[in-house]
């Protein structure tokens, strides 16, 4: 039990980490080129490393077969919204408290927020320890 849960929590982590560079990428561009105000970016930014982020956790690393997709997506957003809150919040708070520069606020959020999502995606939509584990690793590495 132990092994499974490093090895989804390791690419919860590295699928964390592309979609946070499309997030981070998109958030620039949207703040930079486009002039939207850096709040409105990074929701919208959020939102978009969101669907990356499901599409690579259902298939790649959960290797989740079940069909309910709509339910999954929205149990997903739901659990992702709550941290775009936490996430829009320490932003907030980084640039306009501390007068951090937004690119480093919404590191520093991302980092905070992980850990809820991680959380909140394997045991809501994912439901990681709620299936049957039989110890034999071949199981889940094929």
């Amino acid at each position: 039990m132990a092994v499974l849960y490093r090895e989804k929590l390791t690419g919860f982590f590295l699928i964390g980490c592309f979609s946070t560079l499309i997030d981070i990428g998109l958030l620039y561009v949207f703040t930079e080129y486009a002039g939207l105000w850096y709040i409105y970016s990074a929701t919208v930014s959020y939102s978009c490393g969101m669907i990356v982020n499901f599409l690579l956790n259902k298939y790649l690393n959960f290797r989740d077969t079940s069909r309910n997709y709509l339910r999954q997506f929205f149990f997903f957003a739901l659990v992702s919204m709550s941290s775009l809150a936490l996430t829009l919040g320490v932003l907030y708070l980084a640039v306009e408290i501390c007068s951090i520069n937004y690119l480093l606020g919404k590191i520093l959020a991302v980092i905070i927020a992980f850990f809820w999502n991680y959380f909140g995606q394997s045991r809501i939509t994912f439901h990681v320890g709620a299936h049957e584990i039989s110890g034999d690793l071949r199981e889940y590495v094929q």
